[in-house]
């Protein structure tokens, strides 16, 4: 009975999927791993330093998939929409999406670019 429940769960999780998410010209890596209950986290290695582990924590649930950007300019992120709490200013109205960008989703149509800024990756939430 466990058996089919491992297989349903592994097959739940988008698996790893390789880019240039730093722009550097060396591939990167990226991974969800569960980390305790409903908890789940995107691990980053980079191609640059293969050694170090970037992990950002996510939502109670993994998301559904991983895409790479196409090249986009000025895209509008989910507070530059109006969206979220309106008691917070938005820090980011819009983001520049490159081409190879990572994203990822969820079935209910919320999409986040994780973006490098040179020293770190971050989450950016294009849609609520």
């Amino acid at each position: 009975m466990l058996l089919p429940l491992l297989f349903l769960l592994a097959a739940s999780i988008p698996g790893p999927i390789q880019g240039d998410f730093d722009h550097d010209g060396l591939a990167d890596t990226a991974r969800i791993s569960r980390t305790g209950r409903d908890i789940y986290k995107l691990e980053i290695t980079r191609g640059a330093a293969p050694g170090i582990l970037t992990s950002l924590s996510l939502q109670l649930s993994p998301p559904d998939y991983f895409k790479l950007a196409s090249a986009q300019d000025g895209v509008a992120t989910a507070c530059g929409k109006g969206m979220g709490a309106k008691s917070q200013p938005c820090p980011h109205p819009k983001v520049d999406l490159k081409q190879g960008d990572l994203l990822f989703g969820y079935s209910e149509a919320s999409e986040a670019a994780v973006l490098w800024d040179g020293g770190t990756f971050h989450i950016e939430w294009l849609t609520d």
